[in-house]
């Protein structure tokens, strides 16, 4: 039963890793270009609710 588990997990992982991968998300061969991204996130996400006022959603 733990292998089956340990095989979905690493199949699901690999299913997402390809998924952000396709749309940008992941750079798992470039760190410096991850962290970029992850920085340009953040600063994304803690802007949301600025961002929210400004396009005047509810």
């Amino acid at each position: 039963m733990l292998t089956r588990h340990l095989t979905e997990a690493l199949d699901m992982h690999e299913q997402v890793s390809l998924y952000m991968g396709e749309k940008g998300w992941y750079h798992a061969w470039d760190t410096n270009e991850q962290i970029n991204l992850d920085l340009s996130n953040i600063d994304t996400a803690l802007n949301l609710p600025t961002l929210k006022n400004k396009i005047g959603a509810v």
